[in-house]
């Protein structure tokens, strides 16, 4: 698209400054949640956003831009062991799983921003999670049945789901009862969104691969 940027299947992405950006309506505004963000065929029911675009191509954007797949962050010493069955998944550079995401959309002309997180709550305190400044990019995977996030839609999850590509760290990430949107600084439901990926440390080297590769003669 020009220089460092690219798209594929209606995502964007720069491979400098390793920024994601992907369409998305708003799906809910006010509803218990277990999602954040789902495909439009997903589990609609329960996520806050819903987007056209494939699970697996936002994966391929992913990892294009160095972000690293891994699970490092999600369990939690309280969570009960039965109810956090993460197979683990390590990293080759510590801290390349974790990312930011924010949201762009505009209302009567005038551009608004917010981090995702604001736009849900827990159920007890009515208040954003106070430990979820960036999210968890763990991955997900293949199976008999093809890639799990594009069977599922599952895009970005508020509770522990491994079929997800992205998950919450926050603690109690292992209730898929603790979560409720916050539809006080959510816009009307049909509104048109940009979810934007950015990386939690850009100063971060990826060191799993050489810059540069040389041909074979």
């Amino acid at each position: 698209m020009g220089p460092n940027e690219f798209e594929v299947g209606g995502i964007r992405f720069n491979g400098q400054t390793r920024e994601i950006r992907l369409p998305a309506v708003v799906n809910i505004k006010e509803a218990p949640i277990e999602y954040l963000l789902v495909h439009e065929t997903g589990k609609v029911h329960e996520s806050v956003l819903r987007t056209g675009v494939k699970a697996s191509d936002l994966q391929v954007a992913l990892l294009l831009c160095h972000y690293e797949a891994g699970t490092e962050g999600l369990a939690h010493p309280e969570a009960p062991k039965e109810l956090t069955p993460i197979k683990p998944l390590a990293l080759k550079n510590p801290g390349a799983n974790r990312l930011k995401i924010s949201l762009e959309w505009k209302v009567d002309g005038t551009q608004k921003t917010a981090p995702l997180s604001d736009w849900m709550r827990d159920i007890n305190t009515y208040k954003p999670a106070p430990d979820l400044e960036t999210w968890i990019f763990s991955g997900s995977y293949v199976d008999e049945d093809g890639f799990a996030a594009d069977r599922d839609g599952s895009f970005v999850s508020a509770y522990l789901d491994r079929n997800a590509m992205i998950n919450s760290p926050a603690r109690r990430n292992w209730d898929d009862s603790a979560w409720i949107s916050n539809p006080a600084a959510i816009p009307a439901e049909g509104t048109e969104v940009t979810v934007i990926i950015s990386p939690a440390n850009p100063h971060l080297k990826d060191t799993s691969s050489p810059t540069t590769t040389k041909s074979k003669p």
